[in-house]
């Protein structure tokens, strides 16, 4: 749900709880108040809660089934296992911002779909003081990443810069040290 159609709805649950509570006599606008507080409150937790739901749903659903290539479908560091090797290839200062090439080495018969990379935290790149940086929103960064049967794949990543002296690059959690 975008910034605008939220604001639209707290202020749509905000009159809403204006006209109930018009009819309230003078001297108890802390009751009306504390109201529209609530509905706000409950409004946005039930529209966080929906979008994570459905966010949820999104990726589970995907899991649990195969794309119409037949490929595996991965979303946690943890479900490569056997399927996939991970391996930091090359990382270069670009622009002001950090460049990461990864190997990803299918080992399977079947291609192997890595979905969620632009997730909050599921790749990042981590520098000596250990702050992290985001993908760059602004790049060519995939959201997804299909690794045909049996063969590997570079995929090139950019992250947002400056990154001094970057120690690690965090795949899903794991962290794979910069040589």
């Amino acid at each position: 749900m975008g910034k605008l159609s939220r604001t639209s709805m707290a202020l749509a649950l905000l009159l809403g709880a204006g006209m109930v509570c018009a009819e309230e006599p003078a001297g108890e606008g802390s009751t009306l108040k504390d109201s529209a507080k609530a509905a706000v409150s409950s409004a946005i937790s039930a529209g966080k809660n929906l979008l994570g739901g459905a966010s949820e749903g999104v990726t589970e659903g995907r899991k649990s089934t195969q794309g119409a290539d037949g490929a595996v479908i991965i979303s946690q560091y943890d479900q490569l296992a056997g399927k996939v090797e991970v391996k930091l290839l090359k990382v270069e200062a670009v622009e002001g911002n950090l460049s990461v090439l990864i190997g990803f080495k299918n080992l399977t018969e079947q291609p192997v779909r890595l979905i969620n990379l632009w997730d909050n935290g599921a790749l990042l790149a981590i520098d000596q003081e250990d702050y992290a940086s985001n993908l760059a929103p602004d790049s060519a960064n995939p959201e997804e990443l299909t690794v045909p049967a049996k063969i590997g794949v570079r995929q090139k990543f950019i992250f947002e810069g400056p990154v001094e002296g970057p120690k690690a690059v965090r795949l899903w959690g794991k962290d794979f040290p910069v040589k």
